[in-house]
């Protein structure tokens, strides 16, 4: 049955409503994006090798509220035993996986670290590439991941994986993309200051 002239404009206004709020979260998440670029651009160079660490915490609170996730890592790349180690956990299973290690060639991580690009994962128990040991030995559930090599130089230092987003609707890709863009800046960032220490 069709809809007469005034049900299908409030149809419209109610779609127009939407999209509307829809492009107004959009363009807030932009602005903070533009707005954490430019903080890491703006930072001071570092030369000291205990301040490393207080930057790679800066880049990755950033990561998470970009994404708005309450669960994530920041991994660094042990070439020596080609494992990655979790240097920075955030949410429930921080105290337990800080310090851990995974083989570097194993989960959505591994195929971050062999490929060097970003990857997203709306649904991580249909996934092939999911590395479920880390779910299973802490009693976690991992549903989505947005994850993020950091790369300088063109050599890959770790990822960023940020997990489970609150809500009905996973994480999107745009947010994978925001992520990469964050990780590729703060990558340069992070051999720009190992660069600095070179030399001193």
């Amino acid at each position: 049955m069709a809809m007469n002239p005034t049900q299908a404009i409030q149809s419209e206004n109610a779609r127009l409503k939407t999209e509307n709020g829809q492009l107004r979260e959009e363009l807030r998440n932009l602005r903070e994006f533009v707005e954490t670029l430019n903080d890491l651009n703006d930072r001071p160079v570092i030369t000291d090798d205990s301040a490393i660490m207080s930057e790679l915490r800066h880049i990755f609170i950033k990561a998470l509220k970009l994404l708005d996730a309450p669960d994530g890592s920041l991994a660094l790349l042990d070439e020596d035993t080609n494992e990655l180690v979790f240097v920075l956990v955030s949410g429930s299973l921080e105290d337990e996986l800080t310090g851990f290690r995974i083989p570097s060639d194993e989960g959505i991580a591994g195929w971050v670290v062999k490929n060097g690009k970003s990857c997203l994962v709306r649904d991580a128990r249909r996934d092939p590439r999911f590395y479920d040991q880390v779910d299973e030995a802490f009693s976690f559930t991992t549903q989505s991941i947005a994850a993020a090599p950091l790369m300088g130089d063109g050599k890959l230092i770790g990822l960023v994986e940020v997990l489970n987003q609150p809500g009905d609707a996973p994480f999107s890709d745009t947010d994978v993309a925001l992520l990469g863009l964050l990780c590729r800046v703060a990558g340069e960032h992070l051999a720009n200051i190992q660069r600095t220490e070179n030399k001193g």
